[in-house]
């Protein structure tokens, strides 16, 4: 027997349709656990910090890695020469006299006055001598670093006036620094665009050069800036400015002017003149009165003047001393000019003084009872190889005979010239035993009772 059952049915509309799950009230809504707000926090914060010490570190180990030291020099006053040498520091207005030594750095500037001389001594043992009145600056002193080496060391001595005489220590790449750079700046004209650059040790063509070079700047507002530049090393150099690059062999001196490389070549084949305007072309310019001597400060004085003459090939620009008056003829009395050279000569293997003299009148015979009294004489102040201040005299007379001049103990300091005639009188200042280092001064004129002579072409030329 069976029992029959019927379907269970849906509520009407609702065939087929599940009901929705009740919704939760909002008391039963999921919240975040303080906990888990905390952790993430901190991770956030470790992160930011891991980041900060990220960047820091990459910035130190790239400033450490790729940066600059500055290096410090010093410079020492020979003693025993006069102790004005004096320091600008960079950023100071006012000079500093070096009582004997004195720390520098990068932008220090160093001179000397005329009787003073100085020793600059950098961090790799080279070295500059700065002879009497000369001024340098030390534009670059420091070793660059990369990847974490010393790479390249650099000086770099800018060069203003005097004479500057550079001892380069040699240079082993890889022993202390991959790379070396020293170079003197030569100026042009107090414009920087047409300056020279002499490279000693060059980093970009990697070639180091040790030993000793001078250089020798003269700014004058005649005839501008010129330096002579001497290779006394084994090896060739290069001197390079904006459009020029040349080499100057060893045992070579090559001139700049203006920036202007010229051609290197032995001493001979590049001349200096020392002496500035010495035909008086421009008058007095670079030479000036010297003042009388007590003794003969309230005497009647002699007169100079600058004028020209008429020759067969033009015209002779010339300086004329005279004392005329009657009143000054037992008076005596010395009318001179004096330039102040103030050079280092030391380099030089020649050196030639010379003078052209013309002789109109004198009223004492010879060069009068003192022996010096003429009617135009040269004086040469000079230091010789023993430190010494010297002079060398020369007098010029027409109304004398040798006898005279030989008894007033004249021979060898004095020469007889034709009256009313130009005549040139040279000598080579190296010739002799008692050859000059530095030369102080030239002073030209005449000295006596009554006088009347010219001069012109006064030079002194080193080779």
């Amino acid at each position: 027997m069976s029992v029959q059952t019927d379907p269970l049915m849906s509520p009407s509309g609702s065939k087929n349709k599940k009901s929705p799950p009740p919704k939760p009230s909002p008391a039963s809504r999921q919240r975040v656990s303080p906990q888990h707000l905390a952790w993430l926090v901190m991770l956030l914060s470790f992160g930011l910090f891991c980041l900060l010490l990220y960047v820091v570190a990459s910035t130190v180990t790239d400033y450490l890695s790729h940066s600059v030291q500055d290096k410090t020099a010093t410079v020492e006053v020979v003693q025993e020469k006069d102790d004005n040498v004096f320091v600008l520091h960079a950023g100071q207005a006012k000079q500093t006299v070096v009582s004997d030594s004195e720390t520098l750095q990068e932008g220090d500037e160093i001179s000397t006055d005329k009787n003073s001389e100085a020793v600059v001594k950098f961090f790799d043992d080279s070295r500059v001598d700065l002879a009497a009145g000369t001024r340098i600056r030390i534009q670059e002193s420091r070793v660059d670093i990369k990847n974490f080496r010393q790479s390249e060391k650099r000086l770099v001595i800018m060069v203003f006036s005097g004479t500057a005489r550079f001892t380069v220590s040699p240079f082993v790449p890889g022993k202390d620094y991959n790379k070396s750079t020293f170079e003197a700046v030569i100026p042009g004209d107090n414009d920087s665009g047409n300056q020279a650059e002499a490279f000693f040790n060059d980093a970009e063509s990697r070639t180091y050069v040790d030993g000793v070079f001078t250089l020798s700047v003269t700014n004058s507002p005649e005839t501008g800036v010129k330096s002579l530049l001497s290779n006394r090393a084994s090896r060739p150099f290069e001197v390079r400015n904006a459009t020029q690059a040349v080499s100057v062999g060893p045992g070579q001196r090559v001139a700049i002017a203006q920036g202007s490389i010229g051609v290197p070549g032995l001493p001979a084949d590049n001349q200096v003149n020392l002496i500035e305007n010495g035909s008086f072309i421009n008058g007095i310019d670079s030479w000036r009165l010297q003042p009388a001597t007590a003794p003969t400060a309230n005497n009647i004085p002699g007169f100079i003047h600058f004028d020209a003459e008429r020759i067969s090939d033009g015209v002779q620009p010339r300086a004329r001393v005279f004392r005329l008056d009657p009143a000054a003829k037992d008076t005596p009395y010395e009318t001179s000019i004096v330039q102040e050279v103030n050079r280092d000569v030391s380099d030089y293997e020649e050196l030639w003084f010379s003078i052209k003299v013309k002789l109109v009148d004198q009223s004492l015979a010879g060069g009068g009872s003192q022996g010096a009294e003429y009617p135009v004489f040269v004086k040469i102040n000079f230091v010789d190889q023993n430190n010494n201040t010297q002079e060398l005299f020369h007098g010029f007379y027409s109304k004398a005979n040798d006898t005279s001049t030989q008894s007033q103990d004249q021979l060898g300091r004095s020469s007889k010239l034709p009256q009313d005639e130009w005549q040139e009188w040279r000598v080579n200042l190296m010739s002799g035993s008692n050859k000059p280092l530095r030369i102080l001064k030239v002073v030209v004129g005449s000295a006596g009772h009554l006088y009347d002579s010219y001069f012109t072409d006064v030079s002194l030329i080193a080779q």
